[in-house]
């Protein structure tokens, strides 16, 4: 197969961390297992893809101008994907931009959709509520299938089941991962690796548990100063943006890490969160607050489950922080969570729904 790769407005910054890692090791799979692909790319600057299509937009400028240069762009990165001629491809959700709609009448699209999209949009105001509202159908509606990361998403948006899907969670190459040493911490480090201005990350209510609980040192990646209101507690590490080798840096002294933790603002139950599955691989216990797609059969004593509730934090704050002295110089056993977040068997799934859609048409 021929497959097209599509991201429209990913954040530079968004493509530096979990998702660029994601979107290159699919790429990676998909070309061992003799498949041609080749990622398009419509950014506000230049992401960490060399050797990709990459089609930058001046975004620095008034509403009008901006949406002018988007729309440019956009035609010029269409242009290149019809000379590509591929078989299938395969966009990653993103706000309409004219004149996307072409893309369909290129080649079979295969939507993946990473949450609802509706509350998504909600949480950033008004106008992109609205627009996205306004808009979504004209990329839902002509998308040859989708693939959804969990079972509750389905069922949210696309209740009729009217087209091929897919349920596939978020996975890790474990051939490329290699386990970190356990700390050797005389008080423990927890770490949350997040975006800014993402509020169903709950860094707000890890700050609160840092004020709680002074002799926890708090990590956050992701945030600087600049991305918060109040300034935070001696016990809170605010790191910024770190490429790949910062993030595995600040990992290799943290004794537990934790995932989303406030999933009920998208009034979501379930995920499959790219930064559980990294600390896992690196053999880190976390702290879960949410149904994972993959794990939520799997009991380890490396693993600590809270509700998925405003007040969760604050209510296991010290079960929390009992938990994290008690993972002091403890690493997870790779080969218990191995089978259930392996991309590779995941990839796999992926491609014989691109091989029905082409072959269905």
């Amino acid at each position: 197969m021929r497959i097209a790769y599509v991201t429209i407005h990913v954040a530079p910054e968004i493509m530096q961390g979990g998702v660029g890692k994601k979107i290159k090791s699919q790429m990676s799979i998909w070309r061992e297992q003799g498949h041609e692909v080749s990622l398009f790319s419509l950014t506000p600057a230049e992401i960490p893809f060399p050797e990709e299509r990459q089609f930058v937009f001046d975004a620095k400028t008034n509403l009008l101008k901006r949406e002018t240069n988007r729309a440019s762009g956009l035609m010029r990165m269409l242009d290149s994907i019809r000379d590509y001629k591929p078989d299938v491809i395969y966009l990653r959700f993103g706000l309409y931009s004219f004149p996307l709609h072409r893309l369909f009448k290129i080649a079979p699209v295969v939507l993946e959709t990473n949450s609802d999209d509706r509350q998504e949009y909600l949480k950033r105001g008004a106008f992109f509520y609205w627009m996205n509202r306004l808009t979504r159908n004209l990329t839902f509606d002509p998308a040859s299938g989708i693939i959804f990361p969990s079972h509750e998403l389905v069922d949210v948006l696309m209740p009729k089941r009217d087209k091929p899907f897919r349920v596939i969670s978020n996975g890790m190459d474990l051939s490329h991962v290699e386990a970190l040493p356990a700390t050797k911490n005389e008080r423990p480090a927890v770490t949350m690796v997040c975006s800014p201005g993402m509020k169903w990350h709950g860094v707000d209510k890890l700050i609160d548990f840092a004020k709680r609980m002074p002799d926890v040192t708090v990590n956050i990646v992701g945030y600087s100063q600049k991305d918060l209101d109040d300034s935070v507690p001696a016990n809170v590490k605010l790191h910024g943006f770190l490429d790949r080798e910062g993030v595995r840096a600040v990992l290799a002294q943290t004794d537990v890490a934790l995932g989303t933790l406030a999933l009920h603002r998208n009034q979501m139950q379930e995920a499959s969160v790219l930064k559980v599955r990294e600390a896992l691989a690196y053999g880190i216990p976390v702290v879960i607050a949410f149904r994972d797609t993959d794990l939520h059969d799997v009991t380890l004593d490396t693993i600590l489950r809270i509700p998925n509730t405003e007040e969760n934090v604050v209510e296991n704050a010290e079960r929390i922080r009992s938990f994290a002295y008690d993972m002091i110089g403890k690493r997870v056993d790779i080969n218990s969570v191995a089978p259930y977040l392996d991309q590779r068997k995941k990839e796999e799934t992926r491609l014989e729904l691109f091989d029905q859609i082409i072959q269905g048409r």
